[in-house]
């Protein structure tokens, strides 16, 4: 190996390092976890895109980006952890084969219908960006049971095999966050040569007869892009609409936009003190609601009325940034008082569970004259579906009050980072 090779081994150990020192996490930043993620190119450009807004570590990865406008995939000679661990595993790899190195630049195209994606608030595929592969399996020991975190990192455990039997395939071919350098080198001699390369890179013939040149391929595949962006949006809004719509954390984008948006890195289900995000694994929110965040109060605690942690780690914007205050008057969901099971409203035990739990008073209880029974009562205008009063209520197996979603927001339909929902006050 020459000393040119050593140094961007060196460099990329150092970061791999770096990585998971931030990740795990084992400083005191809250944000670290975000900030790895978030030095992908294609992560920070997307974000920025949705967030319409550039933050500091978001900036860090669009500096990277230009770095690679001047160095051919200058991220993956130097940065990128997953293809340091990926490129280990080809060099012990139980055949060495390149046959798909014929395949045309695929990760290109999954970069080009990302970035349109992201545009209409849907960037379908920057959950396969290496720099969230590389976070998802730090979700493991959170994530409420062996199935659900083993799928949580299921994405680099299928690239791991991929590339024992395959090779390279993965960064040669099919990574969006490669092809997107790529994209972005070949505006190296459009700078350079100004308007008249461009128009001659655009125009130019294909070099063989009926096949489509790569720039049309591109177009179709930004076309393609944008009409999956639409579907994801449409999907989400039925899933929105439906009788078990999920819960997402705090800070959550519309359903429309969320499991879009969202990257399945892990951050929040990791940063969750109470351990009650989960990724979804039961396929109730349908193939684009696959793994991403939901919380289940199926343990003994709520969401923290102390604790905005997954609003700080999440690198794509799907969570946005709360500061505690505003976290607390976000709205998960409704809590909703089943009367025909509540102990009270039977009369089998003077219950009140789920008042003393309420850490926003907003449960009382009240008395119904004309029925001559007592029941909890739910403020909507105090409530933020925290949970509390679930985990407290004793009726089992099902809990006479629960969290469950809200109907869709119609009047932020549309928008690409649609308002979520607070309390008033």
């Amino acid at each position: 190996m020459n000393k040119r090779r050593w140094q961007s081994v060196l460099i990329r150990l150092l970061c791999l390092t770096a990585a998971l020192v931030l990740i795990w996490p084992l400083t005191p930043w809250d944000n670290a976890p975000r900030a790895v993620v978030e030095t992908s190119p294609l992560v920070a450009i997307c974000a920025s895109i949705i967030n319409r807004a550039i933050g500091f570590t978001a900036g860090i990865g669009i500096v990277f980006g230009m770095l690679s406008i001047l160095k051919k995939r200058w991220f993956c000679r130097f940065i990128c952890p997953t293809g340091l661990v990926l490129e280990g595993i080809v060099h012990i790899g139980l055949k060495r084969t390149s046959w798909w190195s014929r395949w045309p630049p695929l990760g290109q195209y999954a970069a080009a219908l990302t970035l349109v994606g992201a545009l209409i608030g849907y960037p379908v595929l920057l959950w396969l960006d290496p720099m969230a592969i590389f976070g998802s399996p730090f979700a493991i020991p959170v994530a409420g049971d062996l199935l659900s975190g083993l799928l949580a990192g299921s994405v680099l455990g299928i690239l791991l095999p991929l590339t024992l039997l395959l090779g390279g395939v993965w960064c040669g071919r099919l990574c969006p966050l490669g092809g997107f350098q790529d994209q972005l080198a070949a505006l190296k001699p459009i700078i350079a040569g100004g308007l008249r390369t461009f128009r001659i890179w655009v125009t130019a013939p294909p070099r063989r007869p009926g096949k489509i040149s790569r720039s049309r391929r591109a177009v179709l595949a930004s076309l393609f892009g944008f009409g999956l962006g639409l579907w994801g949006r449409n999907s989400g809004l039925a899933r929105a609409a439906s009788e078990d719509a999920p819960l997402r954390p705090p800070g959550a984008l519309p359903e429309e936009h969320f499991a879009g948006v969202c990257i399945r890195c892990g951050n929040c289900t990791a940063a969750c003190p109470a351990r009650i995000i989960r990724p979804d694994i039961t396929g109730k929110t349908g193939i684009a609601g696959l793994l991403a965040p939901t919380i289940r109060y199926d343990s003994k605690e709520y969401c923290r009325e102390d604790c905005n942690l997954c609003t700080q780690v999440c690198p794509s914007g799907a969570l946005q940034a709360l500061d505690l205050a505003t976290k607390q008057r976000y709205i998960i969901g409704e809590a909703l008082v089943d009367t025909s099971i509540c102990l009270l409203t039977l009369g089998k035990k003077e219950c009140d569970a789920c008042v003393v739990a309420c850490p926003y008073k907003a449960i009382a209880i009240s008395w119904d004259e004309n029925q001559y029974i007592s029941y909890p009562a739910v403020d909507p205008g105090k409530c933020n579906g925290c949970g509390a009063c679930e985990i407290a209520c004793p009726t089992n197996p099902v809990r006479a009050i629960s969290v469950w979603s809200l109907l869709p927001d119609t009047s932020t339909a549309g928008s690409v980072v649609a308002a979520p929902r607070f309390l008033s006050g």
